[in-house]
């Protein structure tokens, strides 16, 4: 079956951040990773989740790489769902791939979409994969769930530089992931 053609826009401006920078956020992720998930887990349980996490470790190398590849899957595909149910986006007009320059995966929306949409679909994998069981791992003090989830917030390091590249985007704009750069292309009105 053919591509369907979507009607050329013209492209206001770009709000990108490069690729290097996208990666390199991972690493300012991880003094937030302190703040929102080791701090208060040693707070409440007198332990530092690496430490517990040592003790309770995986049985194997193989079973933390299966973990981190179904992980990483599973962030795309949050991305996926965003584009699709929050933007309602067609899913055949979502493409999954892996760029080789990044060293990243990635899931490029083909259509355009609100800056809102585009957002909360961006934020999504940070949220669901990072925030959200970081914080049930120190409530049922679970160490091994605290350092997954750090990992996947370092992991959404990509995501918050491209949310810091749309941070002055009107949410109301209309917006198309860009094709070849972490961020998208701001479309004239």
């Amino acid at each position: 079956m053919p591509e369907e053609l979507i009607p050329e826009q013209e492209i206001a401006y770009e709000a990108t951040v490069p690729m290097t920078s996208a990666n390199l956020m991972a690493f300012l992720m991880v003094p937030l990773a302190f703040l929102l998930f080791w701090l208060p887990y040693w707070v409440v349980w007198q332990n530092w989740p690496f430490a517990a996490f040592l003790d309770n470790s995986f049985s194997g190398l193989s079973a933390l790489i299966f973990v981190m590849a179904v992980s990483i899957v599973v962030h795309e595909l949050l991305h996926a769902v965003g584009f699709w149910l929050v933007g309602g986006v067609p899913w055949r007009r979502i493409k999954f791939g892996f760029s080789w320059q990044g060293f990243a995966p990635y899931a490029h929306c083909r259509d355009p979409l609100p800056t809102t949409a585009y957002r909360i679909s961006v934020a999504l994998p940070g949220l669901f994969l990072g925030v959200l069981p970081g914080f049930a791992g120190i409530a049922v003090q679970q160490p091994l769930l605290v350092m997954w989830a750090t990992l996947m917030l370092l992991a959404a390091g990509g995501d918050t530089a491209v949310l810091w590249a749309v941070r002055r985007v009107p949410g109301k704009a209309r917006v198309l992931d860009h094709p070849t750069m972490v961020g998208c292309q701001v479309l004239a009105d």
